[in-house]
């Protein structure tokens, strides 16, 4: 039934525009004339096609990259008994029997800068993956992700280990130097 409205066209058969000459052609009119000087050409036919370069190995880059990760992995692990148990951080720095001020404070801490670089080596490998997958260089970010991480954990545990007086008289007293 047609209800008065046109009917719809069929759409092209190979594809969804046609050039202007075919639709000239189709509408019954002649077809334009077009100076052949004007039609793009692939390519002049004495020259080459261009070459792509051939993509460059990422092996060294992935092997270095996972090198960092496994290494600041390792770093993270490792530094949950040092970080977590203040005595043990002491006898690390070398520094004799000192009685904290507040244990707890200096505990909590420690297990806030392994859950700070902990996160941070999660984040690492994550961005480091989409890097990766994308073919783009990803070594210096693992590495400079271990440097940052590193400091900002370090940072995390020294600044209530200095402030504990205690533990400043021991370091103060083991340098020579008298209160």
């Amino acid at each position: 039934m047609n209800d008065g409205a046109p009917a719809e066209r069929p759409r092209p058969q190979f594809g969804e525009y046609a050039r202007p000459e075919e639709q000239a052609v189709r509408a019954g009119h002649p077809a334009p004339e077009i100076d052949p000087a004007l039609v793009p050409q692939d390519g002049p036919p004495d020259v080459d096609p261009p070459k792509r370069a051939a993509p460059r190995s990422r092996l060294g880059d992935r092997v270095v990259t996972i090198a960092l990760l496994a290494f600041g992995l390792y770093n993270v692990i490792s530094g949950i008994g040092l970080y977590t148990d203040p005595s043990a951080l002491l006898e690390a720095m070398r520094i004799g029997d000192v009685e904290f001020a507040d244990y707890d404070a200096l505990r909590s801490a420690g297990v806030a800068a392994i859950v700070v670089m902990m996160a941070g080596w999660l984040a690492t490998t994550w961005f480091v993956w989409r890097r990766g997958s994308a073919g783009k260089s990803m070594w210096w970010i693992a590495l400079l992700a271990g440097i940052v991480f590193s400091l900002v954990g370090a940072l995390i545990v020294a600044i209530p280990f200095a402030t504990d007086p205690n533990v400043m008289s021991a370091i103060l007293e083991m340098q020579g130097i008298d209160q």
